[in-house]
């Protein structure tokens, strides 16, 4: 299964096998080097 952030930058980070949080995930971009909080 597939989860997958689309950034600020427009890059796509599959997040899949990251267990879930009550506060969200924290997913870093290597792109651009952005922290983007997902709520699943």
């Amino acid at each position: 299964m597939e989860n997958i952030v689309k950034c600020t930058c427009g890059a796509s980070i599959n997040i899949a096998g990251v267990p879930p949080r009550k506060d969200g995930i924290k997913v870093w971009c290597k792109v651009c080097g952005t922290i983007t909080v997902h709520q699943r």
